[in-house]
């Protein structure tokens, strides 16, 4: 194993000695281990030390809470007074014994310190088989040893699948959420639910568009702080060791609009106002607890006037910014640097929620690599006290097991360099494989546009065919990849990890075939007159499915399809086939332009036979509260038995079927006859996402096809937005 000395300075002060002592010798040791402080904490972190020991040199030392020998390894629990950081800790050497002192749980974090820097051990990933322990029949220690850690951030969580693992955890110091939080992110809901309360007690809602709505709270209200006052009371008395409690509007828009909310808002600039000011009247009804409060959406900003209290954190959001640059340099995140120096002003602690992942597809390659270590550096110097990291949770997202080693170290001490932690973490964890996954990262950072700003963390693989995530690039990515697996062919372990690499890879190219249909690259291939399903793609998707159960996948996106779900969702593309639709060589012509945000494939999305499935983001033209008017010329009247039209609904996503749909067909390209009117009159609450197909039987020769489809005037009251407008999606018009 190679001791990386540069790594191994992280938040210390190390000084190199001149002479060492034995803590073990030959099997063989003078020392024991002594507990100073009786508490659970020290004692927990003398059993690991003594089962690091014990697996590393074969010896297992004594555990005396009455000390007995005068070479001893002694723990101590130390106090706010000795180390006024939280979760800082100590390793000294001195008259040969080593103390380890720590804060609170820092002193079982700076067991597992000793376990990295004195025995050189190292924990890759969640679980025993990412961890590695040397073997020594001697183990020494420098005779001057000195480290002192203090973390340069207050909160540290990490959502990565190492939640699932506590040791990882402690190894480097994280927090995790059910430690902490009493009550954690978004809470109105929970204090006052809803299904309880709102049918007697509407006033305790929000008004808003009109009416009391239960989107928000009504932060005016007196019943309502009482209510909030008393929730906590029982929840810290449940719950007394937790150290946050959130008080955090829920996960929508939806503000309340009373007139004594707005006279607060209006005063603020904004929803901020009755918020803060709400939180800071709970938050003196527990003068000794930390409440939290979300800077989020409709919140972001600060008030204009009001300061939180001492006791109150806010949580500001970067959800806003693409990833392809550091926080502190990209242009998307402007908005986000303005807002954190404005909480600054006006919070004395701020926590920063980011993000580290795209959502909508957790396994495709998402280059963010390179950009952590500036971005938590940018945060520190702002004077953010923690970090709350999103990346996939608990399950599987691209290069999910690096981003949560390098992360792990700098969220401790911002100033290590990003470039040394990742390749001793690439050498350690793929082993002869670790050069061609070194260039695999390279290439695809060197591959992203010059626009790095457009890696956004709800994106699609799709949107970057032509750029990082080309046929070409897929294909050089693959050759390095298969080289990585070729170097450790034989070794089961690096095997697996390798090809945790390439299942990203397999899931884009995946993605990308539905986008080309019959195209190059796609799904369907011609041979002979039939089409069908190109073999490579059937064998990819059981690898695939196969490789992410092994693999500890859980959801291939947030809230989405597990992969045996998604293979059931193959097998249906596989059974319907190849449709072919025989406007495939027409001209299209569309009076009103299409939301050039999502391009498709231009006017022939709606004739290239590929149908959108149910991901809004491609193979769909949207039209954004106009009507969508298309029509279809075929270069000579043809027999045409049906035509079909398919809409989506989605209203998640503010996309709803047309009011009204018309069809209209032309023999000779210039008079239109209608032969289908269709009206929606109830729209009522419905979130499903699935398609909505219009079709008319025709059997007649036509030359011309004229689709109109009229949207919403305005969303649903259930689905209000105040910036929305309705979307309307369509991905084919069949003629057939």
């Amino acid at each position: 194993m190679l001791k990386y000395v540069i790594i191994l300075c992280l938040m210390t002060t190390l000084t190199q000695a001149s002479e060492r002592i034995p803590l073990i010798r030959n099997g063989k040791t003078d020392y024991t281990i002594y507990v100073e402080s009786h508490t659970p904490m020290a004692f927990k972190a003398a059993n690991i030390l003594q089962q690091y020991i014990a697996q590393s040199t074969g010896v297992t030392l004594t555990i005396q809470s009455d000390r007995k020998s005068h070479k001893a390894i002694i723990f101590e629990q130390v106090t706010a007074e000795t180390h006024s950081t939280p979760d800082s800790y100590s390793l000294t050497v001195k008259n040969n014994n080593l103390y380890i002192r720590g804060n609170g749980k820092g002193i079982v974090y700076a067991a597992y310190r000793f376990v990295r820097e004195i025995i050189g051990g190292r924990k890759w990933f969640i679980g025993q088989e990412n961890t590695w322990i040397p073997t020594y029949k001697t183990l020494w220690i420098d005779t001057d040893f000195y480290l002192d850690a203090k973390p340069d951030f207050a909160f540290r969580e990490l959502y990565f699948p190492i939640e699932l693992d506590q040791e990882y955890l402690d190894w480097y110091g994280l927090h995790h959420l059910e430690e902490l939080w009493g009550e954690w992110g978004h809470t109105f809901n929970k204090i006052l639910p809803a299904a309880t309360y709102f049918k007697k007690h509407p006033e305790y809602y929000a008004l808003y568009n009109g009416k009391r709505q239960p989107t928000q709270l009504c932060l005016s209200n007196e019943e309502v702080f009482e209510h909030t006052v008393a929730y906590f009371a029982e929840k810290i008395r449940e719950n007394p060791s937790a150290t946050y409690w959130s008080i955090s509007p829920n996960d929508d828009i939806g503000h309340c609009t009373c007139e004594l909310c707005s006279h607060l808002d209006d005063q603020e600039d904004g929803p901020q106002g009755s918020l803060i000011h709400f939180v800071n009247r709970v938050a003196v009804a527990f003068p000794d607890k930390k409440f939290t409060t979300l800077a989020y959406l409709q919140t972001a900003d600060a008030p204009k006037t009001l300061h939180t209290a001492d006791n109150v954190y806010v949580m500001l959001s970067t959800i806003d910014a693409f990833r392809g640059n550091d926080i502190g340099s990209e242009p998307s995140a402007k908005t986000f640097r303005r807002r954190l120096a404005e909480w600054k002003k006006k919070s004395k602690h701020v926590f920063v929620w980011d993000y580290v992942t795209q959502f909508t597809h957790y396994l495709a390659p998402f280059p963010v690599q390179g950009t952590f270590q500036k971005t938590l550096d940018y945060m520190k110097s702002a004077g953010v006290d923690g970090v709350f990291i999103q990346g996939s949770g608990s399950t599987y997202s691209d290069m999910a097991e690096l981003n949560a080693f390098v992360l792990a170290h700098l969220v401790w001490h911002t100033k290590q360099s990003e470039e040394a932690l990742t390749d001793e973490f690439v050498q350690g964890y793929y082993g002869k494989a670790a050069p061609f996954i070194r260039d695999y990262l390279r290439m695809r950072r060197q591959a992203l546009p010059q626009r790095l700003s457009a890696l956004s963390i709800y994106g699609n693989p799709i949107d970057n065919r032509k750029d990082f995530l080309s046929p070409e690039m897929m294909d050089r990515y693959s050759t390095v990849l298969e080289k990585a697996e070729a170097a450790v062919e034989g070794n089961s372990l690096y095997a697996r990890r390798v090809r945790s690499v390439s299942r990203g890879l397999d899931y884009t190219f995946l993605l990308q075939s539905r986008f080309y249909g019959p195209r190059q690259h796609g799904i369907f291939t011609r041979q002979d007159d039939a089409w069908v399903v190109r073999p490579q793609v059937k064998r990819k998707v059981d690898v695939f499915v196969k490789d992410s159960n092994n693999l500890g996948v859980v959801e291939l996106s947030e809230g989405g399809l597990s992969p045996n779900a998604y293979a059931a969702e193959w097998r249906g593309i596989f059974k319907t086939g190849m449709r072919i639709n025989k406007a495939a060589e027409a001209e299209v012509s569309i009076k009103h332009p299409f939301d050039p945000s999502f391009p498709a494939n231009g006017a022939h999305t709606l004739t290239d036979h590929v149908p959108g499935y149910l991901d809004f983001s491609y193979n769909w033209l949207m039209w954004y509260g106009t009507p969508m008017d298309v029509t279809i010329t075929l270069t000579k009247p043809t027999r045409i038995d049906s035509i079909e039209v398919n809409f989506l609904q989605d209203a998640r996503h503010w996309i709803f079927p047309p009011k009204e749909v018309r069809i209209l067909v032309s023999k000779d390209g210039i008079h239109f006859e209608e032969r289908m009117r269709r009206e929606i009159e109830d729209f009522t609450e419905d979130f499903t996402c699935t398609n909505i197909p219009y079709k008319v039987v025709t059997e007649e020769n036509i030359q011309a096809v004229r689709i109109y489809a009229l949207p919403l005037t305005t969303l649903p009251s259930w689905r209000f937005h105040p910036t929305k407008k309705v979307m309307i999606a369509c991905d084919e018009i069949w003629l057939e």
